[in-house]
């Protein structure tokens, strides 16, 4: 099969795999020119949030988080245009853009760093094959906790150091 016609169904896969989350989300533009890359997807839920939906290889997910968390930054302001342009979208602009990053690993960075910015703002999501032309999504939950206590200390107030030392 080509690849460009493998890619078409890949990406049918995925939005069928994408309304079969709950919430369903709907997708509403592909390859969406965004900051200075192509966004995926763009998505929305019943009760009108935005999701982007960025897809990442074997060992992208990092990078292609930091891209989403830029994507996500870019796409927010725009969307009172789009209400503008497409009212009947109803789309939640108040509530800002959630990143949904689906990858078929995640590297124990990319959860640290989905933890620390909360589901509020990033959602990771493995996607597992099923047969041939079809996907899962299996959406992750935070880990949560003090996962890393050195990035979650508060600052001394006496100038010294947690072991005690000083300068």
């Amino acid at each position: 099969m080509p690849p460009e016609r493998r890619a078409h169904r890949e990406r049918l896969a995925l939005r069928g795999a994408l309304l079969r989350l709950t919430p369903p989300l709907e997708v509403l533009a592909e390859e969406v020119l965004g900051l200075v890359s192509r966004i995926d997807l763009v998505a929305r839920d019943p009760d009108g949030a935005v999701t982007l939906v960025l897809v990442a290889g074997a060992g992208a997910d990092l990078a292609r988080l930091g891209e989403g968390i830029a994507q996500r930054v870019w796409l927010a302001p725009r969307l009172a245009d789009w209400n503008q342009l497409a009212p009947h979208l109803g789309l939640a602009a108040e509530r800002g853009v959630r990143l949904l990053l689906v990858a078929p690993h995640f590297d124990e960075r990319t959860r640290a760093a989905a933890d620390a910015l909360g589901p509020d703002l990033v959602r990771l999501a493995e996607r597992l094959p099923r047969g041939d032309l079809d996907v899962e999504l299996h959406l992750l939950e935070a880990q949560g906790g003090d996962s890393n206590p050195v990035l979650l200390a508060p600052a001394r107030r006496d100038g010294g150091f947690r072991s005690g030392l000083r300068d």
